[in-house]
C-alpha cells in the first residue's frame, strides 16, 4: 500500500520554498523535499518574484495593430493576415494557427472599444468549403 503524503497548504509551501532558497537548495532538491514537481517549484519562484505567470504581449502588439488599422481604416483583416503583415508570430510553435498569437490582444482591444470584430465567411473559390472567419476593423473609422 502506498503511503499518502500529508497535504500542505500553498502558503505553507511558499514559506518552505523561501527557507530553502535561503539555504541555497537547488530546484530539484526543493521539489524532492516538498513532494512536488520541479515545475511547481518554478511556478512558486515566479510567484515569489511577483511576476505574472503568463506574460502579456498586449503592450508590444497594440501599437502595431492600431497603426496598421489606422493606415487602412475601411478594411477588415483576419488575425492571420495581421500576423503576416506585422511580421510577428513566426518562429512560434503554433502550427497553422499563426494568427492565434494576436487573438488575446485583439479581444482586449475590442473590449476597450478600439476595434470591432466582424463575423464572416471565408471562401477559397473552389478549393475548400466556406468556413466562418472573424475579421477585425477599427471601431470608429476616420
Amino acid at each position: 500500500m502506498r503511503a499518502t503524503k500529508k497535504y500542505r497548504p500553498k502558503q505553507s509551501r511558499l514559506a518552505a520554498i523561501k527557507e530553502l532558497i535561503d539555504q541555497d537548495e537547488t530546484v530539484a532538491a526543493m521539489a524532492t523535499r516538498l513532494h512536488v514537481t520541479e515545475r511547481t517549484v518554478h511556478r512558486y519562484l515566479v510567484e515569489l518574484e511577483g511576476r505574472p505567470r503568463r506574460q502579456s504581449r498586449y503592450d508590444e502588439f497594440k501599437p502595431l495593430i492600431m497603426e496598421h488599422l489606422y493606415r487602412y481604416p475601411h478594411s477588415e483583416f483576419t488575425s492571420t493576415e495581421l500576423t503576416r503583415v506585422l511580421g510577428v508570430g513566426y518562429g512560434t510553435n503554433r502550427g497553422s494557427r499563426q494568427g492565434g498569437l494576436l487573438d488575446p490582444t485583439l479581444r482586449r482591444l475590442e473590449r476597450e472599444g478600439l476595434i470591432r470584430s466582424v463575423l464572416g465567411i471565408r471562401t477559397d473559390a473552389n478549393y475548400s468549403p466556406p468556413i466562418p472567419a472573424t475579421r477585425w476593423r477599427l471601431a470608429h473609422p476616420g
